[in-house]
């Protein structure tokens, strides 16, 4: 629940949504968006029949002239790409790609749309050892370059890879925060 309201999906019922001490009530997940906040979901929502700049841009395609430019839509995902570490072009399909590579595209596709707050939702679940420790260094990239990052998860070992502090919630309720240190 809390990350749908953080994600615009539902409203809450009371409480105060600050970002940057300003508060914020997204009423949508284009508000959302608008705010730099980007959640990548447990179940990937890439579309197989694109291409990675296909899914990088969806919904977000630059235009020329009222035509879709192509050469900007590369551009995009070759910087969003790069910057999850994957090195993959553009027109590949993303039917040809591992599913770690599809969870990349989807942080990436976060990241194209400048987020500032990215919300993980259990990312790897589907991950080898070795992608997930891939990812794990992609976070601490991420958090080094100003990216909040809220990483969702019930794997105590990545918590304390990656987490600065933890907030365990049940039932709706904060059951307890503790600093890294901790």
């Amino acid at each position: 629940t809390m990350m749908k309201i953080l994600g615009g999906v539902v409203q809450p019922d009371s409480g105060v949504v600050t970002i940057g001490g300003t508060p914020a009530k997204p009423a949508s997940p284009a508000d959302a968006g608008k705010l730099g906040i980007a959640f990548v979901h447990q179940e990937l929502s890439v579309l197989d029949n694109l291409d990675v700049a296909g899914n990088i841009n969806l919904g977000r395609e630059p235009s020329k002239l009222g035509m879709l430019d192509v050469p900007a839509m590369h551009a995009i995902a070759s910087n969003a790409t790069k910057r999850v570490g994957l090195d993959v072009h553009p027109t590949t399909p993303l039917s040809n790609l591992p599913i770690a590579h599809r969870q990349l595209i989807e942080i990436a596709r976060a990241l194209a749309q400048d987020a500032k707050i990215l919300i993980l939702d259990e990312p790897t679940s589907s991950l080898t050892p070795t992608e997930t420790a891939t990812l794990l260094d992609l976070i601490r990239e991420l958090k080094s370059q100003g990216v909040a990052i809220v990483y969702i998860t019930h794997r105590l070992g990545e918590v304390t890879a990656v987490a600065d502090r933890a907030v365990v919630l049940r039932d709706g309720h904060n059951a307890g925060e503790l600093a890294k240190a901790e």
